[in-house]
């Protein structure tokens, strides 16, 4: 059984970018797990990294985490995304809803 870490829906900036976006609390977890990370996106394997990215959106300064991964590229912007990990807490499973 999978713990799921959190829902969000596909950014339109990075949906093509193979980068999804995380929460902090969610970047923390998945950064004390080794890296590089397996990840399942939609049922598919591949190999992911979990990345910061400085921003300027608000006043003042912050960062903004990802999942960074190639599969992350075919996520479509504006679907729901659930981010979970599996029990043996290796593998992240990004999975997209059907219908938007």
């Amino acid at each position: 059984m999978s713990e799921v870490l959190e829902t969000r829906a596909v950014s339109r900036k990075t949906a093509r970018d193979g980068k999804h976006e995380i929460s902090p609390a969610t970047a923390g977890r998945l950064l004390a797990l080794s890296s590089p990370l397996s990840v399942v996106v939609d049922g598919v394997g591949d190999r992911a990294m979990v990345a910061s990215m400085p921003c300027t959106c608000r006043p003042e300064a912050h960062e903004h985490w990802f999942i960074e991964s190639d599969a992350l590229r075919s996520l479509e912007a504006g679907r729901e995304a659930t981010t979970s990990i599996s029990a043996d807490g290796r593998t992240i499973d990004i999975r997209t809803t059907a219908d938007r």
